[in-house]
């Protein structure tokens, strides 16, 4: 089990704002902050670090957990809040028989999942 990450970013302000409307919808909420840093926690105590990067940061693809609902409220979100559409919500068939999904590209190149099995 994952107990936190963190995600690298250029331009830090965007970015974080990104994560606090992208991830609320699947249950995060932000939580402690460092200059530089902000923390998204959720209830399990899982959480999603936001820092400032000050090289070149390399995409990477991070998945979380929802229902359907939260799902598609992930993607609505994330959309709004300067997201790129990588995958309108719904089944995936190709990963697995119940596998459904949405996908975002964040404003800096991240592929961010939301998924259930």
């Amino acid at each position: 089990m994952i107990d936190h990450l963190t995600i690298k970013a250029k331009d830090f302000e965007k970015e974080a704002a990104f994560y606090e409307a992208a991830l609320a919808p699947l249950g995060y909420e932000k939580g402690v902050e460092f200059p530089g840093a902000v923390q998204f926690a959720a209830a399990d105590g899982s959480s999603v670090w936001v820092s400032r990067a000050d090289g070149d940061v390399t995409p990477v693809h991070v998945a979380f957990t929802g229902d359907e609902d939260a799902i598609a409220a992930f993607h609505r979100a994330g959309l709004e809040a300067g997201g790129t559409d990588n995958g309108a919500p719904g089944p995936r068939p190709n990963y697995g028989p119940t596998y459904y999904a949405a996908f975002v590209h964040d404003p800096e190149g991240n592929n961010i999942e939301a998924c259930r099995h």
